[in-house]
């Protein structure tokens, strides 16, 4: 089943470009998800495509035949962050590889940090915004995505949108400092 842009909330034209749907649609007929009951090889080795719009490579998997999980691997470059962003999709992120931290904040909420190394399971908020960045210089990261991105398009409710800012690493460390000393002058006032 082909899915078009009548398959997300925003039909507007602010929604559509702030949309990713079309660059991920694109690349998914390039890259056909993995399907099956199983992934062939390593997760934190297997070769996977570059996806420019997220600044990370990526490769989507429908497996079982599902109708409402899907998942993905992401790998950010040694260095390297994703670009920020916000879905209307649950998502379950597990570390299968590397170490780092994520940016999550609802509109109009502080930022919170989440730090992360091979084996944490951490959960964004739905629709809130969030930044994953790889801390190592040397080695890529990567994490598995589990999500209801099938039913939430099903239900013609799916949505992912780019943040019209994206911070520098520079930035996004030194706000990642000021959130945890922040978190540290809250914790010794308690």
């Amino acid at each position: 089943m082909e899915l078009d842009d009548h398959q997300v909330l925003g039909t507007d034209a602010a929604s559509r470009e702030a949309s990713e749907l079309v660059a991920r649609d694109a690349f998914n007929r390039q890259y056909p998800p993995i399907t099956g009951l199983v992934v062939p090889g390593d997760l934190r080795t297997m070769e996977i495509p570059e996806r420019p719009w997220r600044n990370n490579k990526g490769r989507w998997f429908h497996l079982a035949g599902n109708n409402s999980l899907d998942a993905h691997i992401a790998e950010l470059k040694p260095g390297g962050q994703s670009v920020r962003h916000r879905h209307t999709t649950e998502a379950y992120l597990y570390i299968v590889r590397g170490r780092g931290f994520s940016i999550v904040h609802l509109d109009g909420e502080p930022e919170e940090r989440v730090e992360w190394e091979e084996g944490t399971l951490f959960s964004p908020p739905v629709f809130a915004w969030h930044q994953h960045v790889n801390l190592s210089e040397d080695e890529p990261a990567r994490y598995l995505a589990v999500q209801d991105t099938r039913l939430k398009r099903h239900l013609r409710m799916h949505q992912i949108e780019r943040h019209p800012v994206q911070p520098s690493r520079r930035q996004l460390l030194e706000a990642s400092a000021a959130v945890i000393a922040h978190d540290a002058r809250d914790d010794a006032s308690t």
